[in-house]
């Protein structure tokens, strides 16, 4: 007796025998009382051999990373792999290039390693179907989705926040608390990912409160350094551009931005408010620490290994979540008198 026949006994997936038979949370009442009534009958005792057995043929997932290096990216792979072990499957953690080249590796690593399936963990949103075609195996895009290319819905699955209203409620919350004249730091603003997208949502936030757009607002440090985010926002600040609160792409260029503006000799949150849109753990302990959305990191993870598994396990079908990240006020952000 396997946990396999326990499964067919059942009438559930492996994965979800194995969920329950670990104590795992993520099982409803009736389907956990359906796989014990099963082991009850069976006199089932899920032994060494038996878990090394389940062990020797588990599935192998690739989680192939943007950027390892990311503050970001951590909890969501610490996440997935606390997810992947419960349901006792194997990850494949790699680092990928950027761009294009990103789904090619995908599909060379899955040949490689024979993964059942794959999690893309940051990404650009303009993979096309031409790009996707030489994969195999399902996938899900984690903190992203495909808005600037041409895969369709039922082509591939994605578990994000939605970065366009993220960046619309944080102008938002600024216009609130008296901000008009508002600066918006990113990398770039036309990357076919994350920076076009919340730019988007800032401009839309603009025109919606009829907040003045004056293009010098606009900081692009062309690149992910804090270093020339830090160069971008002084030159900006010591320039004599007008703005009383500025909200960056991340929470770690927001932190580039507090010591550029500090630098320059005004204060963050008395002459000038930042705001970020990360949540990183990190920037609750900053001085000032900062005011930000947080994105639900650990929910990311475990979302996205849970529509894999539906698909391996049950064929299920792709799904596209969005979560919605959770406002932390810090003492970065000031009203307006």
């Amino acid at each position: 007796m396997t946990i396999k026949d326990i499964a067919r006994m059942a009438g559930v997936s492996v994965s979800t025998v194995s969920r329950v038979l670990n104590h795992h949370p993520d099982v409803s009442a009736p389907i956990r009382a359906q796989v014990l009534k099963v082991v009850e009958e069976q006199h089932f005792i899920p032994n060494s051999a038996a878990r090394n057995l389940v062990r020797s043929q588990r599935n192998t997932v690739g989680v192939i990373c943007r950027e390892t290096g990311n503050p970001l990216y951590s909890p969501i792979i610490a996440a997935i792999e606390e997810e992947l072990e419960a349901l006792g499957w194997a990850i494949c953690l790699r680092q990928a290039p950027g761009g294009e080249e990103a789904l090619s590796y995908a599909a060379q690593l899955e040949r490689a390693e024979k993964l059942k399936g794959i999690i893309l963990l940051g990404g650009r949103g303009d993979y096309t179907a031409a790009m996707a075609a030489p994969l195999n195996v399902p996938f899900v895009c984690c903190t992203f989705n495909l808005p600037f290319g041409d895969l369709k819905p039922e082509q591939y699955s994605s578990v994000s926040i939605d970065e366009r209203a993220a960046a619309y409620r944080a102008v938002e919350y600024l216009c609130g608390l008296g901000h008009r004249e508002i600066a918006f730091l990113a990398p770039d603003v036309e990357d076919r990912s994350a920076g076009e997208l919340c730019y988007q949502g800032y401009r839309q936030a603009q025109q919606a409160h009829d907040l003045p757009r004056r293009p010098e607002q606009l900081i692009l440090c062309g690149g992910d350094t804090l270093d020339r985010a830090y160069q971008a926002v002084r030159a900006l600040a010591e320039g004599g551009t007008e703005f009383s609160a500025l909200l960056a792409l991340t929470d770690s260029l927001a932190l580039a931005a507090i010591k550029a503006i500090h630098d320059s000799g005004r204060r963050v949150p008395e002459d000038c408010s930042v705001m970020g849109l990360d949540g990183l753990e990190t920037t609750r302990y900053t001085l000032p620490a900062l005011t930000t959305l947080v994105q639900p990191q650990g929910e990311l993870g475990r979302q996205s290994v849970r529509i894999l598994a539906g698909m391996i396990d049950e064929g299920a079908a792709h799904q596209h979540i969005l979560l919605q990240p959770l406002l932390r006020e810090g003492e970065s952000v000031a009203e307006l008198e």
